[in-house]
């Protein structure tokens, strides 16, 4: 039976794989986010710290300054090329948008301003945002970076292709008089950030898993490859197939597997060897002598003597040939192949039917309960249900099942019902039904359950349930809660 890809073992364990690697891999980052965080968060704060003691050594210097000589040191820094920070005295604070992209922004501001606060015990307001060059706004008119002449911020906002955050400082030396001071952070804003898996490491672990699962599946492919051999060859033990042993081959466990199959396949092949050549003698040994007795009562002179020994042979005869076949018919030597239910359940309907009304012109018959003439087989099957079992087994299946029905019953029916991997036959009849104790001794051979009908041999039951069984299935008794028998004949689909 050919499953679905994703019950296969193969996409099991690939799943179970790829789900514990995923869950390694997030373990493992959330383990990396929480021991790095820490370092990355003491890295900043600690060149921010640098920046922020330079920058308050030059307010002091500044402050230190008398007023009119601020503007002229200013001029003189800027002309000579600028020095770490670009400085500025403003009117009033300049509004500039942070950058929006750093999870760390808010401790690293809070912690500039702390350490600014705690130098200057008389600094009243401070305030301090990280920005980048875009956004940043100089001098009292708020103009760009862009706008500037580039000697300027050459060593101070930009240094050269570098995209840097920048640290701009605003402290309030007295009624409109800020005192400006902005300096690039020598921190890319990737460690200013606090990822907890980058996008790097998301391609590296899709293209880990990846590589490592189609490893694995080749792995489990070349593995389980011995183990399809295996399934196939036991799906064709018993069949006329001559099927060669199995190459011992993969795993240690998977090599003592085939190993036990192969010393199983040629015992059963010496058991159905057997079991021909004793199905050959009874045929040859038993029927011989059996005709010569038969012959010989036709010679007796004595009518009394002769039918009392025509009786016991026939008896005799009627079970060697039962025997004989339930031998033949449980071990039917056919290739299974597609059937289509319908149809097989409509033959026997038809032939039943037709054998009743054929009996029933021969004899004068009344009206039975139902207002029929005859016994009645009724299916109740609304579309077609393929199923892939052996023909002439399946039909002598149903068959038996059926016969036992219109023989005891009187009128039967039969549903169908699919199921997911089975298909599940309801024969139900209208005959007196078989005591509960009795239902599973009937399928011993020659029981026949105290019927008074003499005819048959006790048989059908027996062939029927071994043919269930051989394809897949199963045969159950069950009386019915207000009148008759119900045979649930069970079918696997792909057996």
């Amino acid at each position: 039976m050919r499953g679905k890809f994703y019950q296969s073992i193969t996409f099991r364990i690939g799943i179970t794989l790829f789900g514990a690697i995923l869950v390694a891999e997030l373990l493992a980052g959330v383990i990396w986010y929480q021991t790095s965080a820490a370092s990355r968060e003491a890295s900043a704060q600690h060149t921010l710290m640098n920046v922020a003691e330079a920058a308050s050594e030059t307010y002091l210097y500044f402050e230190s300054l008398p007023k009119n000589y601020r503007h002229l040191i200013l001029n003189q820094l800027r002309e000579s090329s600028g020095t770490r920070f670009f400085i500025s005295i403003n009117q009033n604070p300049l509004n500039i948008d942070p950058i929006q992209d750093i999870s760390l922004l808010p401790k690293l501001t809070g912690f500039v301003e702390q350490a600014i606060t705690n130098q200057f015990s008389g600094l009243s307001n401070v305030r301090v945002v990280i920005t980048d060059k875009d956004n940043i706004r100089l001098f009292n008119s708020g103009i760009r970076l862009s706008e500037l002449p580039e000697i300027w911020t050459r060593y101070s906002l930009s240094l050269g292709e570098l995209d840097l955050p920048i640290l701009v400082m605003q402290l309030e030396m007295a009624e409109n008089e800020w005192f400006y001071i902005a300096s690039a952070i020598p921190l890319p804003e990737s460690v200013l950030t606090e990822p907890i898996i980058s996008q790097r490491q998301l391609i590296f672990l899709f293209l880990a898993s990846v590589m490592l699962m189609m490893c694995i599946s080749q792995i489990i492919r070349r593995e389980l490859k011995p183990v399809k051999s295996l399934a196939k060859a036991a799906a064709l033990t018993g069949s006329p197939l001559s099927l060669p042993e199995l190459e011992e081959s993969g795993s240690n466990e998977t090599r003592s597997a085939i190993h036990a199959f192969n010393k199983m396949s040629r015992r059963v092949k010496a058991y159905i060897r057997d079991r021909e050549m004793l199905f050959s003698a009874l045929s040859h040994d038993l029927k011989t002598p059996l005709a010569c007795l038969k012959l010989r009562t036709e010679m007796l002179e004595n009518d009394t003597t002769k039918k009392q020994f025509e009786k016991l042979l026939n008896e005799v005869d009627i079970m060697l040939t039962g025997a004989l076949q339930c031998l033949r018919e449980t071990n039917i030597h056919e290739e299974s192949e597609w059937l289509d239910l319908q149809t097989l359940l409509g033959d026997c309907a038809e032939y039943f039917n037709q054998l009743a009304e054929r009996n029933c012109r021969l004899e004068s018959c009344t009206l039975n309960s139902w207002g029929n003439l005859f016994p009645s087989v009724n299916i109740r099957c609304e579309q077609p249900v393929s199923i892939l079992a052996k023909p002439l087994a399946l039909k002598r299946c149903i068959f038996n099942v059926v016969e036992n029905a219109v023989k005891y019953g009187e009128r039967v029916e039969i549903d169908v019902c699919e199921q997911q991997s089975s298909i599940l036959l309801t024969f139900r009849d209208y005959g007196p039904g078989i005591p509960k104790k009795m239902q599973e001794k009937v399928f011993e051979p020659y029981c026949r359950a105290g019927r008074k009908d003499a005819n048959g041999s006790g048989l059908g039951l027996t062939i029927a349930r071994s043919i269930a069984r051989t394809q897949g299935g199963d045969l159950v008794l069950k009386n019915h809660a207000a009148q008759g028998l119900i045979v649930e004949l069970t079918l696997s689909r792909n057996s």
